[in-house]
């Protein structure tokens, strides 16, 4: 029987147009997306950073739902039979999908899994990087032995200045973090300011109170609580850590009750860059952990800075003086940008300016040894450890106090100056974050879980892991002849506006678009392209540019003079583009979420111009709990999944007043399923689910929606929908 929808009918709807398991995918997504889920679930997906990447979970559970036919499932006698296929092996050889723009790669790797030949294309170089040695096989044991390597060639030299001594037995140890507070001299009087916001440390390790810095002496001690009045056991200073402070983020006091207050940006314009001082460390005593002494918890702790600290510095320092020249290192200026305005204003100017001498030093001869590699294969997975571990290894690293771990560059989606900057031990170390080989071994991880996929369920709250397999290996090719002939994998840098693929082959355009403003994505990778590039421009034409290309980037960017008319152009030719490709009865289905009704309204016009309209959307649970991607807002928890069909006749003429009606009623009714489900939702994500609902109603009849004799336009209804949200 022919299912009709706002005049357009097609032979047989498929699963994911008649149910989605938003409940059962959401179980595991909310593991998945909890403190290191993503390394628990999705191994794969550790191996490189990437901006908002989507939920493995959820991919496979879209791709699931949007591919299955009656060969696969009698899902039209009970559609929810289908969920039962979700954790095993399922074999769509047959299927193709193409993400338009895969950024992550968390389309290309789950319809791998799946056995669908997949296309992915994306502007960005380091994207495409990311994918490629994601989806693309290593026996792990070659980079295992290739660490071997490393360390036998390299070790000694790269842990000389990572070491210090143990306040407790005074023998030498591992330093794990140090601590900066940046400083800068009052313009009235001359006296140092440390641009430092408290002085509380961190929690003590051992359990029984705060470690704090005295801001007299400078020595580091336990405490019962940062909260309280503190004295100083070294030089008897009286204060209270957690609010003794010199200022705010912008503005910064002086002592002397007569100097003025400094606004940092002015100073650093006029001065250049603050200085950095070194004044903790947090270590690691092989010995005294052995002794279990129960000063330290397993032989870590913090300490004051002391001669031999400053000393080993030094060293380093003047070492990288002598060999500068002779490693690679990049010499790129940062470029102006919304987000890279911040570290220029901060007096930041190349990008090797992110880094202090010590972490250049160590950092360039890890990848002069990658670069001498003569194996390919191993060097780029090399490469892409290396890559991940500089976001750790820079001085806009910042150190969680209350949990005792450093925080990477990216914390916030954005280059954010730190005043008190945390450097780690960027070759290996038992403990902390930031080590290069512990960067290896998330790629040796994630090849391992390419080898022998498994899948994590949720039934009645326990886990279960099931073991699959079919791997994730993709055979790399670079044209769509080569994907029908040999290949399972096409991968393509370049605007997705104008693809090479024929009309009408593939079976579902599966993609998570841009989120207009919220993420500069060349603006970021930048920081790790230039490293990338050295190695790579030679090998690849895409790394021969000085910068990650942007002029056909899809974004609102006020620095690239592109507002929501660039934006909606931009995603409207792309999608235009994936219609072309797409089968008849194909699906386009794609994820978004945003806090502007704005990027929405031009969102739904961009796939409505593109002849789509919308079939079906489901809520369904967001990234990383932790993430910063809507950082200082409160968050959206979940996306929204438009499930889309192509358009091909015109829709009935529909009044303004009765699409309203039916828009209210249906969020009405959400409303009060949520409820009835225990569901506790946030007024944003309220907000972005009646969206989500009237979008697809409204779009069905789009353009031929009337009041008065005029057309209503998609922003009119999106303004229509945040009063339906405000009156419910």
């Amino acid at each position: 029987m022919n299912i009709g929808v706002a005049g357009d009918y097609v032979l047989v709807k498929k699963p994911i147009e008649v149910t989605f398991p938003v409940a059962k995918v959401n179980a595991i997504a909310e593991k998945e997306s909890t403190g290191f889920g993503r390394r628990h679930y999705r191994p794969w997906s550790v191996m490189h950073k990437w901006w908002a990447r989507r939920l493995g979970s959820v991919f496979r559970t879209i791709l699931l739902y949007t591919l299955a036919d009656k060969g696969l499932c009698e899902w039209s006698q009970n559609p929810e039979d289908l969920w039962e296929l979700y954790s095993q092996d399922v074999d769509l050889s047959e299927k193709i999908v193409l993400d338009p723009m895969m950024g992550g790669g968390t389309t290309i790797v789950e319809g791998l899994r799946l056995g669908c030949k997949m296309i992915g294309w994306d502007l960005n170089p380091v994207a495409w990087f990311v994918v490629k040695k994601q989806v693309e096989d290593i026996d792990p044991q070659l980079l295992r032995d290739t660490l071997v390597e490393l360390e036998q060639e390299l070790g000694l030299e790269l842990r000389k200045y990572y070491r210090t001594i143990c306040p407790e037995c005074g023998s030498d140890a591992e330093g794990i973090y140090y601590f900066y507070c940046k400083e800068l001299d009052c313009p009235d009087c001359g006296e140092e300011i440390p641009l430092i916001h408290d002085f509380f440390l961190a929690r003590s390790l051992t359990g029984f109170g705060d470690i704090v810095v005295c801001p007299d002496c400078w020595d580091v001690f336990e405490t019962q609580s940062s909260t309280k009045q503190t004295t100083c056991g070294k030089c008897g200073g009286e204060f209270v850590p957690s609010t003794k402070r010199t200022g705010g983020r912008r503005k910064y006091i002086c002592n002397a009750s007569d100097c003025s207050p400094i606004k940092i940006v002015e100073w650093i314009a006029e001065n250049g860059r603050p200085r950095e001082r070194m004044y903790a460390v947090e270590f690691y005593c092989k010995k005294c952990d052995e002794a279990g002494n129960p000063k330290l918890k397993k032989g870590r702790g913090y300490k004051s800075t002391d001669p031999f600290d400053y000393q080993l510095l030094q060293e380093a320092r003047q070492e990288f003086v002598e060999v500068e020249q002779n490693l690679p290192i990049p010499s790129t200026a940062i470029p102006e940008g919304v987000e890279t305005r911040r570290a220029l204003n901060h007096g930041y100017i190349k990008f090797r300016d992110l880094f202090n001498e010590r972490q250049l030093l160590n950092l360039g001869k890890i990848h002069r040894w990658i670069m001498d590699f003569e194996d390919w294969q191993i060097k780029e997975f090399f490469l892409l450890a290396f890559s991940n571990c500089l976001k750790y290894n820079n001085m806009f690293a910042k150190y969680n106090s209350t949990r005792g771990f450093i925080t990477d560059i990216f914390r916030t989606h954005s280059y954010s100056p730190s005043m008190a900057p945390v450097e780690a031990n960027c070759y290996d170390t038992p403990k902390g974050r930031g080590a290069f080989t512990a960067f290896v071994q998330l790629v040796i991880e994630g090849k391992e879980y390419c080898r022998a996929p498994f899948e994590r369920i949720v039934e009645e709250g326990k886990q279960k892991k099931i073991s699959h397999s079919t791997q994730i290996v993709g055979n790399v090719v670079l044209d769509y002849e080569s994907i029908q002939e040999n290949g399972n994998t096409m991968l393509q840098c370049g605007s997705s506006e104008r693809m090479d693929i024929p009309d009408g082959v593939v079976d579902a355009v599966v993609t998570d678009p841009p989120y207009a403003d919220n993420v500069m994505y060349s603006e970021l990778s930048n920081f790790f392209y230039v490293w990338l590039r050295i190695s790579l421009r030679e090998r690849y034409d895409i790394f021969k540019h000085e910068f990650v290309p942007w002029k056909d980037e899809i974004i609102v960017n006020r620095v690239q003079e592109k507002g929501q008319h660039e934006f909606l152009d931009g995603l409207r030719r792309v999608l235009e583009e994936s219609n072309r490709t797409l089968k008849d009865d194909g699906l386009l289905v794609f994820t978004f979420h945003h806090r502007d009704p704005k990027a929405w309204g031009s969102v739904l016009q961009a796939v409505m111009d593109s002849d789509f309209f919308v079939t079906a959307v489901y809520p369904i649970r967001s990234e990383m709990k932790t993430s910063t991607h809507l950082h200082g807002v409160e968050n959206i928890t979940i996306d929204l999944i438009f499930v889309c069909r192509k358009r091909k006749t015109s829709p009935p003429t529909m009044e303004w007043e009765k699409i309203r009606e039916m828009m209210v009623q249906s969020s009405r009714k959400m409303i009060e399923k949520c409820r009835e489900d225990g569901k506790e939702i946030g007024e944003k994500d309220v907000f972005v689910m009646i969206l989500g609902r009237c979008l697809e109603i409204y779009s069905q009849y789009y353009p031929n929606i009337i009041e008065n004799g005029r057309r209503v336009g998609v922003q009119e209804a999106v303004d229509t929908i945040s009063e339906i949200v405000a009156e419910r």
